[in-house]
């Protein structure tokens, strides 16, 4: 269980943190997905985009108008009666005098209020504004795979639950590891070794970042997973003699597809 999900279980949030990792959006798409679960733990599962008690402010310049707003609005108790959570992403773009007016309400913030600054390194934030918030850092680099496993775990997620559609539209991301094709191989394997560890064996052992899109694939069988990482280690021991590359890429989508499709008839799509 991560850090995250022990204080929603425990009913032990903080009222400020601070979420920095090197993608941006990334970093955008994990505050609104913990957003999300914070308002469920409240019995709220209102969609986010009409959620009136969230607040997201993602602008390339944060000025003081914008904080000031922002400061107005946090006195307002919260239409559900419970909790109010204002994201500001990027908050290193905010002018100093916002962020020193930040700092006064986070001094005091109300039980209800809960802020979330994202960041690609919160030393890029003041340090009383850091001092302040739970730091949690999404570093999601595998220094021994050089590949956006990101990316790459996004499309096999896609195409797990039913949206081919991912496969080709990121042909282009994919042909790149043509030369180096056991990275691709790789990372896919790390994914679904890391499934198995999630459903099977120990949460703890994961970490935040993992988590976040692991549970992206929903309900996966044990038996599932065996049959992908058996084809992943086939394919593997193929490229041992040169085989298609394009061949081994599509056998692995559409088993993929297959798999997740007979698991799952719904379509979702990241």
């Amino acid at each position: 269980m991560s850090i995250l999900d022990n204080q929603l279980a425990k009913n032990s949030l903080s009222n400020a943190y601070i979420f920095e990792g090197k993608n941006d959006q990334y970093t955008k798409d994990f505050a609104l997905d913990f957003a999300r679960k914070v308002f469920e733990n409240y019995g709220i599962d209102d969609e986010l985009s009409t959620n009136p008690d969230l607040y997201v402010i993602d602008k390339d310049v944060i000025d003081i108008g914008t904080i000031r707003d922002m400061l107005k609005n946090i006195y307002l108790r919260p239409n559900n009666g419970k909790i109010k959570i204002y994201i500001i992403h990027r908050a290193n773009n905010m002018r100093l005098e916002g962020a020193n007016a930040m700092l006064k309400s986070l001094e005091d913030l109300k039980d209800y209020v809960m802020i979330i600054f994202t960041s690609k390194n919160a030393d890029q934030l003041l340090p009383t504004i850091r001092s302040r918030c739970q730091i949690i850092s999404l570093n999601y680099e595998d220094e021994s795979l050089d590949i956006d496993k990101e990316s790459l775990y996004r499309i096999l997620v896609d195409t797990y639950r039913g949206n081919i559609d991912s496969f080709y539209k990121n042909r282009d991301f994919l042909n790149s590891f043509k030369e180096d094709r056991n990275q691709l191989i790789d990372a896919s394997l790390d994914l679904f070794r890391k499934l198995i560890e999630k459903e099977y064996g120990n949460r703890a052992n994961l970490d935040a970042n993992s988590l976040y899109l692991l549970d992206k694939f929903g309900e996966v069988s044990l038996d599932s997973m065996e049959k992908i990482i058996l084809m992943l280690e086939d394919v593997k021991r193929a490229n041992k003699v040169n085989i298609n590359f394009d061949l081994a890429i599509e056998h692995i989508f559409f088993t993929l597809f297959r798999e997740g499709k007979g698991n799952d008839g719904s379509r979702y799509q990241i």
